[in-house]
């Protein structure tokens, strides 16, 4: 992986480090490798998978740094989706001849970082693709949640704004807010600690559960009262799904 490591510096660093959403970005795609080897080795993979999982996390972002430079922005809406530009960097524009990886894994690589941003993962995909779909999804999440329960890495704004009704629906349904449901900043909130329903894993729950994700994020809330019952909820979902895992055991 140390060649893949270095074709990836060789791409970021091109841009400006200084920039400090261009800096995340970075650390970010490499905590995001680290999650997804951990979520490998919780379901036991071989050498050549977890390989191939490590790329994914490695170049799922890779548009990001594109993105910001040439819109400022990292909201798809209103630039580029960056998981399609990604795909596009990779195989299009030929950036994937940089790294090292088979190409008979080429549609894997595709198809994990095609979907990693949507909504849900598109259908027809191989059991190995849907594999590594997950994967990526869910070390991506982690590292989401993350970062925004250390208030140093980022800041998860919250006001008075009052919760949408959909958005409350989805939510407590246990289910993963929709982007186009939202109606105020707090909304915005719930979608994102909402992205625990998505996770696929059991490492994925125990380690939101374990290092205290969810607590963080609403100890730095100004509007605790708002955001209670929200919590509360999640965390019992959480408990329970992380529960039902240690039962199994």
């Amino acid at each position: 992986m140390n060649e893949n490591f270095d074709a990836f510096d060789n791409f970021a660093l091109k841009y400006d480090m200084n920039e400090n959403m261009i800096a995340y970005k970075y650390k970010h795609s490499y905590r995001v490798v680290h999650q997804a080897e951990e979520i490998c080795r919780s379901l036991d993979m071989d050498t050549e998978e977890r390989d191939l999982a490590s790329l994914i996390a490695l170049t799922h972002d890779i548009a990001r740094f594109r993105q910001w430079s040439e819109y400022h922005t990292f909201d798809d809406e209103k630039s580029i989706d960056h998981g399609d530009e990604g795909v596009k960097i990779l195989f299009e524009e030929g950036e994937i001849n940089n790294y090292i990886a088979k190409k008979e894994d080429y549609e894997v690589i595709k198809k994990a970082i095609r979907n990693h941003n949507k909504y849900k993962i598109e259908d027809g995909l191989s059991d190995r693709e849907l594999l590594h779909a997950k994967i990526v999804r869910d070390a991506d999440k982690l590292d989401i949640l993350y970062a925004f329960s250390n208030a140093r890495i980022l800041e998860l704004e919250n006001d008075n704004s009052p919760i949408s009704d959909e958005v409350s629906k989805e939510f407590m349904n246990h289910e993963i807010v929709i982007k186009d449901d939202l109606n105020s900043v707090n909304d915005r909130v719930l979608m994102v600690i909402g992205l625990v329903y998505d996770l696929n894993f059991d490492y994925s729950k125990e380690r939101v559960l374990n290092e205290k994700y969810i607590e963080k994020i609403y100890g730095n809330m100004k509007s605790k009262k708002i955001f209670k019952p929200y919590v509360d909820e999640l965390m019992k979902y959480l408990k329970e799904e992380v529960k039902n895992v240690r039962t199994k055991i």
